[in-house]
Order: C-alpha cells, then sequence, then structure tokens
C-alpha cells in the first residue's frame, strides 16, 4: 500500500468516527501542492493520525471566539493528538488556544486535502483531513487574555472557516 493509499484509509477511518459521534459533515476536496519541507510534515502527520481542528465556540449571545495569531484573528484551531477522542481533542484545543472551556455540539464542515510535493512528482499524495466543530462556552477567564476576543459579527464565521 503506497502513501496515497495508506493516508486516504486514514482519512476515512477517521470520518468513519466522526459520523458516528456525530452525524455526517458537509465533506469537501481539495488538492495542492507545497514545498517539500510542509509535504513532509503533512507526511509525518498523516502518519500519527493527526487530524486538524478548528473550532466555532459561541457565547450565550452567539458571538464567536477569535484569537489572534500572527497579526490577525483566528478561530481556535490546531491538532489532535495519536489515539485522543475527537471531542477531548477539540476541548483541548480551545482551552490551550484561548483559555475557555466549551462543549462541543457539532462536526460542522470535513475537508479533505490532497497535498502534493511540489519538488518531487514521483511522491505520492498525502491525503488529511480538517475537520470545523461547532461548540458552546461553558467558561471563560473572561479579560484575562488581550490575545482573546468575541465578535458578535454576524459574518465572522464564514471568513475565517
Amino acid at each position: 500500500m503506497d502513501v496515497a493509499d495508506r493516508s486516504r484509509s486514514r482519512v476515512e477511518e477517521r470520518l468513519k468516527r466522526l459520523e458516528e459521534q456525530f452525524g455526517p459533515p458537509e465533506v469537501t476536496q481539495t488538492t495542492f501542492e507545497v514545498a517539500k519541507e510542509r509535504y513532509q510534515r503533512s507526511l509525518e502527520r498523516s502518519r500519527d493520525g493527526q487530524l486538524d481542528v478548528r473550532c466555532v465556540v459561541r457565547d450565550d449571545d452567539e458571538a464567536v471566539l477569535l484569537r489572534e495569531g500572527n497579526g490577525e484573528w483566528l478561530l481556535p484551531r490546531g491538532q489532535t493528538r495519536p489515539d485522543e477522542r475527537l471531542s477531548e481533542a477539540v476541548r483541548r484545543i480551545v482551552r490551550e488556544a484561548a483559555g475557555v472551556d466549551c462543549t462541543v455540539t457539532d462536526a460542522v464542515r470535513a475537508n479533505i486535502h490532497g497535498i502534493r510535493n511540489e519538488d518531487d512528482e514521483s511522491a505520492g499524495t498525502v491525503y488529511r483531513l480538517s475537520v470545523v466543530f461547532a461548540a458552546e462556552v461553558i467558561d471563560s477567564a473572561e479579560g484575562s487574555e488581550e490575545s482573546v476576543r468575541w465578535d458578535a459579527e454576524a459574518d465572522a464565521v464564514g471568513e475565517l472557516v
């Protein structure tokens, strides 16, 4: 079994687990080329079974949690750890990124990324899965960090996911 088959199999297994826990999300697929270093990172994360996670956390007023990163406001995001349950991973990622505890309510969208090595046409495509989750805030250390804010703008989420 080559890289493409193994990584696609891992993605399919993760999608199956996602559906069992949350029901079927909307699924899209894109393929793109990256430099050798980024391709190798994607290959390693695929071997570890890591899933890329973004989370739309809403408060009681429907505002969305954002954190500052690289000079812009982003949804909390990160990667799962091997053998980590999806909802546990999402809660950990949100807590680490923004200091907020949440309850995961849904898997909104799954994106399958086919990643090719732009420096080596013979390298197999690596498939990775990225999932956008929805969650509700449980507890927030309000005002504890300047790098975290709540955005009540209705279309903010569409631009961020």
